[in-house]
Formats: C-alpha cells, sequence, structure tokens
C-alpha cells in the first residue's frame, strides 16, 4: 500500500510538468492495485486466522450448561416386602420418623437437574493439529489462486501499453511524413511562381498531406481509445498528451520455464492442502483421551435413596477420564485417501501439462525475438538509403528536373521504412516482455 501511494504521487509529480510520462512498470503496479479483486487479499487473510484460531481452540476446556425436568411413568419405590413392614409399624413409630423428615413414599415421579460439566482434551490422535494445517494449507490455496488471478492483469497491461506505444510511434512519424510533404510543398509553390512546375503538382502535394493528415486523425483517435482503457485500468486520467516511456530491457530469458509461474505455486498450495487432508483422516481414526468434571444440583442426587427417604435437592459432581474410539472411520479411511492420491495425481497432471505448455509457448516468444532481431538488423540502412534516394528526388525536383509523382513516392517509402522500423522494434520488445510474462522473468 505504501509503494502504491507513493508511486501516486511520483505519477502527479511528474504529470504536472511539461510533459505527461508514465512507464510500463508504474502501469502494471498500478493496475495490479486499482484491480477490485485486490481486496480479497485481505479477506483471505482474516478469514486464515479465524479458521486457524478456531481449529486451536479445540484445545480449550469445553463448557456446557444444562438443565432439565422430566415426568416419569415410573420412578424408583421401596420393595413390596418393605413397604408391608413399614405399613405394620405402629402409629406413633411413623409419626416420629415423618416429623425427623423420613418419608416413604419412593422417588417423585417428576425429576429435576441443573449441571455444568466440563472436558479437556488430553490426547486427540493429532486431530487438532490436522484441522490447523488444513485451515493454513487452506488459506494459503486462496492466496495463491488470486495472487494467479492478479498475475493475468500484466498480459492485459502489456497488450494495451504495447498498443498504445506503437501508435505513439505512428503518430511520431506521421507528423515527419506531413513536415516533409509540407516542405515540399513550399519547395514546389517557388517553383509554380516561378514557372518550372505546374499547379497540377502542387494539387498532388496538397492531396498527399490531406490523406497524410487523415491517417494522422486516425491513429490518434486509436491512441486516444487505449489510453482510455489503460486508464481504466490504472485508475489514471491518461490525456493525449501522455508519453509512454520505451522500456529497455535488461536482458532476455534465458530459460524456457514456467516454474517461477504464479499458477505453479497454486498448484503447489493445492498438493499442501491435500497432504494436510491426509493427516486428517489418518487422525480420524485415531482414539481419543480426555478428562472431564460435571457438578450438578438435581432432585434425586447421585444418593437417590437418601433422597427419597428425606425427598430433597442435593449436589454433586463427578470427575474422570475418559477414553473414545470411533472406529467407524475405518469403514471410509481407505476411500477417503484414495480421493486423495487421485486428486494428487490430477494436480501433478495439470503441473506437467502447464509447463509442457509453457515451454513451447517461451520457444515460440524466443524464436520471435530472433526473428526481430534479424530484421531490425537492417531497419536503419534502409532508412538511410530511402532518405538518400528522397533527398536526390526532392534536388531534382527543385531543379526543374524531376517528377512529383517520383518524389510522393521516394517519401512514402521514406515513411513507410520508419514505420517499419518502429513496429519491428515494438514487436521486438513486446515479444521481450511476452517471455517475460510467460516464464515470469523478474529483472
Amino acid at each position: 500500500m505504501k509503494r502504491t501511494v507513493f508511486l501516486i504521487i511520483s505519477l502527479l509529480a511528474a504529470m504536472t510538468a511539461r510533459s505527461q510520462t508514465i512507464t510500463l512498470e508504474q502501469c502494471q503496479i498500478l493496475a495490479r492495485d486499482h484491480y477490485p479483486a485486490i481486496a480479497q487479499t485481505e479477506l483471505i487473510d482474516r478469514l486464515a486466522e479465524y479458521s486457524i484460531s478456531n481449529a486451536r481452540r479445540n484445545w480449550l476446556p469445553q463448557i456446557s450448561v444444562s438443565g432439565q425436568a422430566t415426568y416419569q411413568s415410573e420412578a424408583i419405590d421401596l420393595p413390596e416386602s418393605w413397604r408391608k413392614f413399614i405399613d405394620d409399624l405402629p402409629d406413633g413409630v411413623t409419626d416420629m420418623l415423618e416429623k425427623n423428615g423420613l418419608t416413604f413414599e419412593g422417588l417423585p415421579k417428576d425429576q429435576y437437574k441443573a449441571a455444568i460439566q466440563i472436558e479437556q482434551v488430553i490426547w486427540d490422535g493429532g486431530m487438532i493439529k490436522a484441522q490447523t494445517e488444513a485451515a493454513k494449507a487452506e488459506g494459503e490455496a486462496s492466496r495463491r489462486s488470486l495472487e494467479t488471478e492478479l498475475y493475468a492483469i500484466a498480459e492485459r497491461v502489456n497488450q494495451l501499453y504495447f498498443g498504445s506505444l506503437l501508435l505513439q510511434e505512428n503518430l511520431r512519424t506521421a507528423d515527419l511524413l506531413i513536415e516533409d510533404l509540407e516542405r515540399n510543398r513550399r519547395m514546389l509553390a517557388a517553383t509554380v511562381e516561378l514557372g518550372a512546375a505546374g499547379r497540377n503538382d502542387l494539387d498532388l502535394l496538397d492531396v498527399e498531406i490531406l490523406g497524410a493528415r487523415q491517417k494522422r486523425a486516425e491513429a490518434a483517435s486509436a491512441h486516444k481509445a487505449y489510453l482510455k482503457v489503460l486508464g481504466l485500468m490504472t485508475g489514471l486520467q491518461l490525456g493525449e498528451d501522455v508519453v509512454l516511456v520505451k522500456p529497455e530491457p535488461e536482458s532476455v530469458p534465458h530459460t524456457d520455464d514456467g516454474r517461477a509461474r504464479p499458477e505453479m505455486a497454486a498448484l503447489d498450495a493445492q498438493s499442501n492442502l491435500l497432504e494436510a487432508q491426509r493427516r486428517a483422516v489418518r487422525s480420524s481414526v485415531m482414539p481419543q483421551i480426555g478428562a472431564f468434571f460435571q457438578g450438578a444440583y438435581a432432585n434425586p442426587g447421585l444418593n437417590f435413596l437418601e433422597d427419597m427417604v428425606h425427598n430433597r435437592w442435593s449436589p454433586y459432581f463427578i470427575a474422570g477420564v475418559k477414553f473414545q474410539w470411533n472406529i467407524g472411520g475405518f469403514y471410509t479411511k481407505k476411500n477417503r485417501l484414495a480421493q486423495i492420491d487421485l486428486n494428487q495425481r490430477r494436480i501433478d497432471s495439470q503441473k506437467e501439462t502447464f509447463l509442457y505448455n509453457i515451454s513451447l509457448q517461451s520457444a515460440q516468444e524466443r524464436a520471435a525475438i530472433e526473428k526481430m532481431e534479424e530484421i531490425m538488423r537492417y531497419d536503419d540502412e534502409i532508412i538511410e538509403l530511402r532518405s538518400s534516394i528522397r533527398r536526390r528526388t526532392e534536388a531534382s525536383v527543385e531543379n526543374g528536373e524531376g517528377n512529383v509523382n517520383d518524389l510522393l513516392r521516394d517519401i512514402n517509402a521514406e515513411d513507410r521504412a520508419r514505420q517499419n522500423k518502429a513496429a519491428h522494434e515494438i514487436e521486438w520488445l513486446k515479444n521481450i516482455y511476452d517471455l517475460k510474462y510467460t516464464v515470469n522473468h523478474q529483472e
């Protein structure tokens, strides 16, 4: 975020200068930070933190509070023989016992209980650790997947930037063409006044000038459209006077391997997630040991005979260690591990396919770079020869010996040579940056 703020301030300062300039690297950074999905980065980090925290909290004591009120059709009562013995006691004895709180009615059919229970995991077979690692791996997989989406922005920026750069060069060569035509028109106008050339020749130059201006207007309109889209991606207001800086790559990547691509990191993250899931499956069939404590206030309590005699509520507690082993997990363990293995094989196949396609694509781009380098060797020489031819034709026309059609042909030929050089250079640069993108080469 600090880098983005600093970059924006630098750009604003540059754009308040005499000429607005922007580089490809600046466009890449701004387009990435301006992309709406970038906001998901913080959300993914926070979700991962919550998931990891929730998994680790399984080590904390688990506390539950419960209460119940029941009515039973039958309840514990005195045996019939005891009941007969009590009934045969003298009335004075039974009255004395009842006065001392002793009743012989049995447990009531309406019973009540309020309890609090605390359970603490002692050993869970590695399940909580596996859940924590799975939460980390899932968060990393989400981040890598987002990084893959963000990386794709670079290719779109490259297409727009080099398209705009080519149109910028076309405008520059168009201005040179118009300047040459207007200079020759002035020269020809002087010869017309002297009677050395006809008005028809001057009209031919005027038509050519209008056509050149028309082509320039067309290029300017396309350039404006490209800049508008580039501005939408970067969040900048790019005017028609903005100057796109021509990149100067330090070197051509020497590798055709795509292992540095974020897609590979995303696939590795998915493999790590599968490994965490594999550990979770193995942990799910392990026994668990824990401690527990239960405190309650009930009628009847644990000493229900005493409570039955006195018809009272009583507190009690139970504490101990418990052992639990759910062997049902063994029924599906083999299938679950087999599914994970199949998913891992699928990811391995995706990696091989991706690297194969990257190798083919980078080889094609490297061949295109070499082709353009070979073509560019002749551009300057061709332009120099075309300029010499044009200058000689200009001199012959100025002396009244040359033909205007020949002059226009030579001027246009020189213009095409300039355009070809600009197109070759932009194409060469674009191929280099395409290769950099393909292999994720960092200078």
